[in-house]
């Protein structure tokens, strides 16, 4: 697999684990406690998340968000039924 051509400091923005700071939240704190315990999978896969992504979406008006969403949720309707393009 090619390397991104992102450098560390860059792609540390995008991706990197929980923060621990999160874990005294008052409302995280106790969600991430609890998955620490029950499913760590989950919090180890934080790491993974593309926050970039997250940023562009919440960058959109909420009907753009909308728009986008319905778009979607109506190509995967479609991929279900059988008469997807691809």
């Amino acid at each position: 697999m090619p390397k991104p051509s992102y450098d560390d400091t860059t792609l540390a923005g995008y991706f990197g684990p929980v923060r621990p700071e999160l874990y005294a939240h008052p409302v995280v704190g106790p969600v991430l406690r609890r998955l620490d315990a029950e499913d760590p999978d989950i919090v180890a896969a934080v790491a993974d998340v593309d926050r970039s992504q997250v940023r562009d979406a919440l960058a959109r008006s909420p009907e753009e968000r909308l728009r986008v969403a319905l778009a979607r949720w109506n190509g995967l309707a479609r991929l279900r039924r059988g008469d997807g393009q691809g």
